[in-house]
């Protein structure tokens, strides 16, 4: 007897489901088509009330969901985030949630034209981080919208055209920077350009103008710390700069000679790190064109720690490597370091 009642308790639960969900369906569809034959406020007050009951009848019975209501309820969840979008900020909190639903309730069975509108607001999206100087955050959602379109070329089409101008910006920044600094004989000119043409490169590797003037770059810093932080202000965009902006040990090599078999080098280390280093030569080499590293000679080096935020001036020799010298690489437990020289 417990058992027939308890299984009819749950067949009117879930009646009542059903029932609800095609009565909160049917609202929907009310003001859907209200929605078409309205203008100004008054449409968008039915654009609300067909998204607030469809939200409703698909989370009242989420595995029984139409391909209708499916394509109804993206439609007006988009319509809404579109609003919020336009009328307030990307950031705004509702986006998110927006967002997430569309995402959990779409499926094969949505119509084309619908992913197609997904994907273009997403690459909204992306505009309004472009215009808040977030790059990087921009790039993922191009990448979003790619990935969800029906049709993905424009979108991949854009992501181009944005990724080529970031890339020209940076160039000319870092062109700019290094006028004034060949001018002024200003190190800190020389470094600001260094970061600008390695940000043109990482938007594109294959830009020749920033691959030529970033060489010219490395080989005049050679003695100069890139420290990117004491230069770089406001900074642009803070996970592009993270990119760049990478080692916690600076290095520079102000003196480099050749003498016989062996390479005397003066280098200069400052500590950024979050702890005091045990400076040995075993953790320093030179590092050829062709990959081939070459150990620093055996020698005590003074000071034998390095505290944070501290530098040191070291004397160390090296075998001389048999092809162009590339960079100069420090490794030490969790601390990798690296001093292109071109």
């Amino acid at each position: 007897m417990k058992v027939v009642l308890k299984l009819l308790v749950c067949l009117s639960v879930l009646m009542m489901t059903i029932s609800c969900s095609s009565s909160f369906e049917q609202r929907g569809n009310a003001a859907y088509n209200a929605a078409k034959k309205l203008s100004g406020d008054q449409k968008k007050i039915q654009l609300k009330t067909a998204y607030i009951n469809y939200d409703k009848a698909v989370k009242a019975n989420p595995s029984k969901v139409s391909t209708r209501l499916r394509n109804r309820y993206i439609e007006m969840t988009l319509v809404r985030a579109s609003m919020v979008l336009n009328e307030g900020a990307v950031h705004m909190e509702a986006i998110p949630l927006f967002l997430d639903d569309i995402e959990k309730t779409m499926t094969s069975d949505v119509s084309p034209e619908l992913k197609q509108q997904y994907a273009l607001f997403i690459s909204q999206m992306a505009d309004s981080s472009l215009r808040k100087g977030k790059v990087d955050e921009a790039r993922e959602r191009l990448d979003k919208a790619i990935a969800v379109a029906s049709d993905p070329a424009p979108l991949k089409a854009k992501k181009k055209e944005t990724i080529d101008k970031l890339a020209q910006q940076n160039y000319d920044e870092a062109e700019i920077a290094f006028t004034n600094a060949t001018t002024n004989k200003d190190a800190n000119d020389f470094v600001a350009a260094e970061f600008y043409a390695n940000c043109a490169l990482l938007f594109d590797s294959t830009h020749a103008q920033a691959k030529e003037l970033l060489k010219k770059l490395l080989k005049e810093n050679r003695g100069t710390y890139s420290a990117y932080v004491s230069v770089i202000d406001p900074i642009p965009d803070s996970a592009i700069f993270k990119i760049i902006n990478k080692w916690d040990i600076l290095l520079a090599v102000p003196v480099m000679e050749t003498r016989g078999n062996t390479i005397r080098a003066v280098i200069d280390i400052y500590n950024y790190s979050w702890n005091p280093l045990r400076l040995r030569s075993e953790n320093f080499f030179l590092v050829d064109v062709n990959g081939k590293t070459y150990k620093a000679l055996s020698t005590r080096l003074e000071p034998e720690m390095l505290d944070q935020e501290h530098e040191a001036k070291l004397k160390m020799s090296f075998p001389k490597p048999k092809a162009e010298i590339k960079m100069l690489r420090y490794e030490n437990d969790d601390h990798l370091s690296e001093k292109y020289f071109m």
